[in-house]
């Protein structure tokens, strides 16, 4: 059953060799026996061919890291989002970051490429590493949370943590405090990988203060679409640096970066503010983070729509609520018609910086505008704040309500457009909506991104995430998917200048229309560093046909 899929990728290779009905003869043993191929390749005509040579190299080296098997090729055939099936042509167990480049070097020079995926920890929601007819790159085989695992923190004046793109943030996190450290930026869910989400942005409620993730690198190894390994800064081929945060895969495979650290508190003290008006709420959270005030006071912004009153249960698994504030939160849902909001504001602190937080704390809360009553505070273990998703998700497994489909979508609204995005979707199509799964928004400053990057922002100083968190325990991932479609044609309809995180188009038109401006160098820079389209097909940005 395998045998077929690796031809597709391995028979276009065979043009270059003399005896292509005695390779195609051999096939199937090759995928057992290397020495085959190694045999078959020094028969060439052209000996001397830097392609030949190539050919021989990967039949040694790389050769037996690939596997058609189904029993290894049939688990990457979902993703977190559960929401379709495609089984990779092959699935590559690469020892070191040179195994990957030889093996897209090797695509790359052939007359008939391969197109080539990369899968981290698999938290892709719509297919983003699927590869039904080419290589997927595992890679968790580079070794993670281990002894000898590539992550190393550096202390100093200026701490990082340079680390292999496999390895999840985790365990970055819990290398650096063995140091005191921390990563300055950390998404709610600590288990995706550093190239994944370095791919993407990296976004939470901690963005306001030091950007997202790909703010916050200082140098990156990338293997480009030709094979080449190159090591990029700000200062040093900067131009592929630039490309690669926030690219989508399209430009290369990260297989290290150089993460910016800060020094770690030991504790958290977690505020919860209820608001019924959306006006108060977005005004106490764009105060909130503000650049010019009370940076010292929280490090951490976030916030939460509950659309109905089975919602409250959910909020309650993590920030810990006596039965009596349960109950009043409950009341307030159920007799107000329409969504209750709430702020999650998250100060971290320690023996040193105690003393002054009660009253910093304080003070602040005398000049917002929540629900008078409905203000909801407990301490807890910065860990344990940090990972917070993670113990979520040791309950759920066991219930079966981990492993479903993810419809999500994400999406970033720009200031002056959020007010009627809430009225339209959270007031109006969303209103009483019971689907599990939280609704988030919370703002960002955009002075915190770099729009040399490729992530993709509105244009405007703040604009805020809106996150549709659905989990369709119910089998309801149809009416989601469509409720999400609902969504977008209101953002579009009424010209609210959306931009989606986590994007999924299937046509360049729209694609053109995400990137914007960017476009253009976006398309250039795809030219250049993968010029034949092998990276990250699931994208569905390129194909061959339409980068030529």
């Amino acid at each position: 059953m395998g045998i077929p899929r690796l031809s597709s990728i391995i028979l276009p290779l065979t043009i270059l060799l003399t005896y292509t009905s005695f390779v195609l003869s051999l096939l199937p043993e090759a995928l057992q026996t290397v020495d085959i191929f190694s045999e078959t390749c020094s028969s060439t005509t052209d000996p001397q061919s830097s392609l030949t040579t190539d050919f021989d190299n990967f039949s040694k080296s790389i050769f037996s890291k690939i596997t058609t098997d189904p029993a290894a090729t049939l688990p990457f055939a979902t993703d977190f989002g559960n929401l379709s099936e495609s089984t990779p042509g092959a699935v590559f167990y690469p020892s070191s970051p040179e195994d990957i480049a030889a093996l897209i070097r090797f695509s790359h020079r052939s007359p008939k490429p391969f197109p080539i995926s990369q899968r981290g920890a698999g938290h892709s929601m719509y297919g983003q590493t699927f590869v039904p007819d080419g290589v997927l790159i595992d890679m968790s085989s580079l070794g993670r949370g281990q002894v000898g695992s590539r992550i190393t923190v550096v202390d100093g004046p200026v701490p990082y943590a340079d680390a292999g793109g496999e390895q999840l943030w985790i365990d970055v996190l819990n290398a650096a405090l063995k140091l005191g450290l921390m990563p300055r930026t950390l998404t709610d869910y600590l288990y995706p990988t550093i190239g994944g989400t370095l791919s993407n942005a990296g976004i939470s409620g901690r963005a306001f203060k030091h950007g997202p993730q790909i703010s916050n690198v200082y140098e990156l190894d990338v293997i480009t679409g030709t094979g080449e390994t190159v090591t990029c800064s700000r200062e040093m081929n900067s131009d592929l640096y630039y490309a690669a945060l926030g690219g989508l895969g399209q430009f290369g495979v990260i297989t290290r970066a150089q993460i910016a650290l800060e020094p770690a508190r030991k504790m958290s003290r977690w505020v919860r503010l209820f608001y019924t008006d959306v006006k108060l709420l977005m005004k106490d959270q764009e105060k909130l983070i503000s650049t010019e005030s009370n940076l010292s006071v929280f490090d951490f912004v976030g916030g939460e729509v509950l659309l109905s009153v089975r919602k409250v249960a959910a909020i309650s698994t993590a920030f810990k609520l006596s039965e009596n504030d349960k109950e009043k939160i409950t009341r307030l849902v159920a007799e107000y018609d329409g969504p209750v909001y709430f702020i999650d504001a998250v100060a971290y602190y320690d023996d040193i910086t105690v003393p002054s937080l009660d009253q910093n704390i304080k003070s602040l809360l005398e000049e917002l505008h929540y629900i008078s009553g409905f203000a909801f505070s407990f301490d807890m273990p910065l860990f344990d704040f940090l990972n917070r998703l993670y113990y979520q998700e040791l309950a759920r497994r066991p219930l079966g309500l981990w492993l479903v489909p993810h419809p999500w979508l994400d999406l970033f609204v720009p200031k002056s457009k959020v007010l009627e995005f809430t009225s339209r979707v959270f007031e109006g199509i969303l209103n009483g909506n019971t689907a599990a799964g939280p609704v988030l928004i919370f703002p960002m400053n955009r002075t915190m991104w770099d729009d040399k990057m490729s992530a993709v922002t509105p244009n405007e100083e703040i604009f805020y995430a809106v996150s549709l968190l659905w989990s369709a325990i119910a089998n309801d991932s149809i009416i989601l998917t469509d409720l999400n479609n609902e969504v977008v044609s209101i953002c579009e309809k009424y010209h609210l200048g959306c931009k989606k995180y986590l994007p999924r188009y299937t046509n360049q038109e729209d694609w053109q229309k995400q990137f914007g401006e960017k476009w253009s160098e976006y398309v250039s820079r795809k030219k250049k560093y993968d010029p034949k389209a092998l990276l990250s097909p699931g994208q569905r940005i390129f194909t061959p046909l339409e980068l030529n």
